[in-house]
């Protein structure tokens, strides 16, 4: 008796541990990864690129912060948009709701940090934006879709002061990423 009362006891935590309505997409597993892990690796450079216009004073204009965020979320939209087209499970597409709702909510993170940013931008906040556009054109040569974060830093450093010094930089950074991004769209539509 204890012992079918004990397989009844796991079997019941089993199904409360499990998550059910995941194994019900055979099909669609590939897909959901593919997708849940774009996605996710979006949010978490996009928090890098948070950290860093908070740090550099650039939240601290409101339409900053509200242009940011409204970009931010297009990526949570476009994937709101396949998830419920593509998907026929009811398992997957909760899933992926799920990554979507943590990403839109990431992408408003900006309109937050305006409301606590209380330091003004410096006469060095282009130039740190500039350099961190190089980095991140560093990390694109090993992953690719990184050089469109480099080309938003570029942009913000082209825009943000008049020093020909950051200038130069923005605009070296912006060309040679808008080449690396457009060869390796070239590549995708080459091999698929």
């Amino acid at each position: 008796m204890t012992r079918s009362i004990k397989a009844y006891q796991s079997l019941l935590l089993a199904t409360f541990i499990a998550p059910l309505p995941a194994f019900a997409m055979a099909s669609d597993t590939t897909n959901v990864l593919l997708l849940a892990i774009t996605l996710a690796g979006f949010s978490i450079l996009n928090l890098a690129l948070n950290g860093l216009f908070y740090f550099t004073g650039k939240y601290h204009s409101r339409n900053f912060a509200k242009m940011h965020a409204l970009i931010a979320i297009i990526p949570a939209i476009i994937a709101l948009f396949i998830a419920l087209i593509y998907f026929d499970t009811a398992g997957a597409i909760s899933m992926n709701i799920g990554v979507i709702i943590v990403s839109i909510g990431l992408s408003l993170l900006p309109l937050q940090l305006n409301l606590s940013a209380h330091k003004a931008p410096t006469k060095h906040t282009a130039l740190i934006i500039a350099l961190a556009a190089i980095v991140l054109l560093l990390a694109a040569y090993y992953i690719a879709p990184i050089a469109i974060l480099a080309i938003a830093c570029g942009h913000v450093a082209l825009t943000s002061q008049a020093d020909i010094k950051v200038k130069f930089i923005a605009l070296s950074t912006l060309a040679i990423a808008y080449g690396y991004l457009g060869y390796w769209g070239y590549q995708i539509v080459q091999f698929s």
